[in-house]
């Protein structure tokens, strides 16, 4: 009698955690569309992000409509990996919400927001790249830059991907051991 208990508490838990964070991650993705659109429409905005994605190089680049529009282009794609990723773990929040943990629908959630995190693996470091090729490639020749930023960030994304990838494919397999299971009651 105990364990159901526990079990039910257990779930009420998981449905409440997991309604906030539907609702946390619903409000974070409008949030980084919204603030990604304007760091390339305020100029203050935009320094402080080639700042923190390219390095102090980034201070004395010139913001020229050209140069804003090919950044917008590369931080696009690492944006909307993210986005696409934060959209498949609230769907993910909202399955839990509402009790369909594991699932197979739940397992390719997790399984597709890990593929997302590990892509900003990648792609952490090569949009780094490409600001600062897109912000100096119309410099003149000696005067272009190239560089590589790399961070613990992309280390542990890269794990974390991982772990979450992995837990993912024993998701599938919960769920076919239930779905295995209530084909017998």
């Amino acid at each position: 009698m105990t364990e159901v208990l526990t079990a039910t508490a257990s779930s009420g838990r998981l449905r409440r955690f997991s309604r906030a964070m539907a609702a946390v991650t619903t409000v974070g993705t409008v949030l980084i569309a919204i603030a990604m659109v304007l760091v390339f429409f305020i100029p203050d905005w935009t320094r402080t992000f080639l700042i923190a994605r390219v390095g102090q190089p980034g201070a004395g680049l010139p913001l020229t409509p050209g140069r804003l529009i090919a950044g917008a282009a590369v931080t696009a794609v690492p944006i909307g990996v993210m986005l696409y990723g934060l959209w498949q773990a609230r769907a993910l929040f909202r399955d839990f919400a509402e009790g369909r943990v594991f699932t197979r629908d739940s397992a390719r959630r997790l399984h597709l927001f890990a593929g997302a995190v590990l892509a900003q693996a990648v792609l952490g470091p090569a949009s780094s790249t490409g600001l600062l090729l897109a912000f100096t490639l119309s410099n003149p020749p000696g005067q272009r830059l190239l560089g590589i930023t790399l961070s613990v960030n992309d280390y542990v994304a890269l794990i974390v991907g991982g772990v979450l990838l992995a837990i993912s494919w024993v998701m599938v397999e919960a769920a076919r051991i239930a779905d295995e299971h209530a084909r017998f009651v």
